[in-house]
């Protein structure tokens, strides 16, 4: 069974964050990730308050891996 999609529209997924936006997220993921890992659950901020605290690290950090 062959599925005809329409012409002209383009089915691809596209990432609309920003390089930064993505690694933030990434960041983001490892500090959760060393949180379960340390078994640290009682204490994990959240996106906001980490993005708030780590702010100037994480600015540092990008601009050295870029």
């Amino acid at each position: 069974m062959t599925i005809k999609h329409p012409e002209g529209v383009d089915f691809s997924y596209k990432d609309n964050r920003t390089e930064y936006e993505i690694f933030f997220d990434l960041m983001y993921a490892n500090y959760l990730q060393e949180k379960h890992d340390n078994n640290e659950s009682k204490d994990i901020l959240s996106k906001t308050d980490y993005f708030e605290s780590n702010q100037r690290f994480l600015l540092t950090k990008f601009k050295e891996e870029a």
